[in-house]
């Protein structure tokens, strides 16, 4: 695993899309939260988040927010053969009847593999078995902390 370094002795946290959407909304609660893991140095990203908040950029103002993500925040890298792992995990779940995007699993992965926290407000993201060892971000604290170990 590739571990960013803790700040503060709290883990980086990484924020999915609809979380950076509400907070361009100005959504006050999450405004207020992302702005504090802001202050606190803790917010990392991912290619995969800032392509998607560059689809949609209504302006060019919001556009250039949205590349400034690539020098403001660290940027996690892709282990190589994610994709495939991401594919794997979803055939994994659908044979114990649950469904999660390749979109979903990729950021899980990405999260799992680096250390790091994921903050959204997608519950899907709850099918994923804590035996995984995803960790889940809300309301200024973690929602749920798993032990990594294998799926199957």
């Amino acid at each position: 695993m590739n571990f960013l370094p803790a700040t503060n002795n709290l883990p980086p946290v990484l924020i999915d899309t609809p979380i950076w959407l509400n907070y361009f909304r100005k959504n006050d609660h999450i405004f207020q939260e992302v702005n504090a893991l802001m202050d606190a140095g803790r917010v990392c990203s991912i290619s995969l988040i800032i392509a998607e908040l560059l689809h949609t950029a209504q302006d060019k103002e919001k556009l250039q927010i949205f590349q400034d993500f690539t020098r403001i925040f660290p940027i996690l890298q892709e282990k190589e053969g994610l994709w495939v792992e991401a594919a794997l995990l979803t055939y994994e779940l659908r044979e114990k009847k649950k469904r999660l995007s390749l979109r979903d699993a990729y950021l899980a992965l990405m999260a799992v593999h680096h250390g790091v926290i994921l903050y959204t407000n997608n519950k899907t993201f709850l099918k994923i078995p804590k035996s995984f060892g995803l960790k889940l971000y809300k309301n200024g604290e973690k929602r749920r902390e798993t032990k990594k170990e294998n799926i199957a």
